[in-house]
């Protein structure tokens, strides 16, 4: 933080709660606190959640999704697994960035992309 504090204004707000937050995910690996992947049915939309092998990041932690996409698919999710990627949208209304997102992220591995079969294919 002595490096932070010798730029003086030179470092922005965003960027010095960036480093607090690297501090603090340090503290865990050197306590042995480990961080599960982001997943589409375990990750809950906005809580942190402490599991035996680690703690899992929520939803709204992927990069540029936000609360209310996250609780969209929290809410969603609710009603059961989805069947493919388009009923993921459908029934959590989230865009196709969101989804771009979570599949960036790894969460759709293995989710086909509708469940339509192809007769011509």
């Amino acid at each position: 933080m002595k490096e932070l504090e010798m730029q003086g204004n030179a470092i922005s707000t965003k960027d010095k709660n960036v480093y607090s937050i690297l501090e603090i995910v340090l503290e865990m690996y050197e306590r042995g606190i480990k961080f599960l992947p982001i997943d589409l049915y375990k990750s809950h939309a906005t809580k942190f959640i402490m599991e035996e092998d680690g703690i899992r990041p929520p939803l709204n932690s992927i990069p540029g999704l936000g609360t209310v996409a996250a609780e969209g698919i929290q809410s969603a999710k609710q009603d059961g697994k989805f069947m493919c990627v388009d009923e993921l949208q459908q029934r959590s209304k989230v865009g196709k960035s969101v989804i771009e997102m979570l599949e960036k992220a790894g969460c759709l591995a293995g989710m086909p992309k509708s469940n339509q079969i192809s007769l011509f294919g």
